[in-house]
């Protein structure tokens, strides 16, 4: 969920970083031509908007129920592990309670077991880690397409060049209020979930 983000905050940056070099180019532009040009005119009605990713997701069912079933899946794995800790250090603790008398093959056949239990165990949590990664970024990967494919139809009008996400930790330090759709987003995407 983190990584959203980050995604989002590298998005508003590249966003920003093409609107400056942009003006810098229409402003050299509107400075040697001696009328005005159709550039001029578009750079004079450029609109923009924004909405706070921080306030945004909380807000949104998807991400609630995405959110309590990551939840949930994550101490289900962990629970997981648990229970195969517990058998590990189970069959450990018999191991060395009857160490004194096993035979050596004997004590050399659950070695090579406890081994094996203990490498299943690694596997696993490799597994599930993978897994849950992949399964985040799945995630991750739809809501992105469910916010773009709502602003596109939000602003199928055009009105807008540029809508960024903003956030408390990311590179916009103001923001005007007038401009915030934040919460057009969170009754438009709501609406889209039910």
């Amino acid at each position: 969920m983190k990584n959203l983000n980050w995604i989002l905050h590298g998005i508003a940056l590249a966003g920003l970083l093409f609107l400056f070099i942009q003006n810098r180019q229409l402003q050299r532009q509107a400075s040697t031509a001696t009328s005005a040009s159709p550039a001029a005119d578009k750079a004079g009605s450029f609109q923009v908007a924004y909405f706070n990713s921080d306030s945004l997701l909380p807000k949104l069912n998807f991400f609630k129920k995405s959110e309590s079933d990551f939840k949930q899946k994550q101490e289900d794995m962990l629970n997981e592990l648990k229970g195969k800790e517990d058998q590990l250090r189970r069959e450990f603790q018999t191991l060395q309670k009857n160490a004194e008398n096993m035979t050596r093959n004997e004590m050399e056949s659950a070695q090579k077991r406890l081994a094996g239990l203990e490498q299943d165990l690694m596997q696993r949590k490799e597994d599930l880690s993978t897994r849950f990664a992949a399964e985040t970024a799945e995630f991750n990967e739809a809501l992105h397409k469910k916010v773009i494919a709502f602003l596109q139809e939000y602003n199928a009008s055009g009105k807008y060049h540029y809508i960024f996400s903003v956030a408390r930790d990311g590179n916009i330090f103001y923001w005007d209020p007038s401009l915030d759709i934040t919460s057009d987003m969170v009754e438009g995407l709501n609406a889209q979930y039910k």
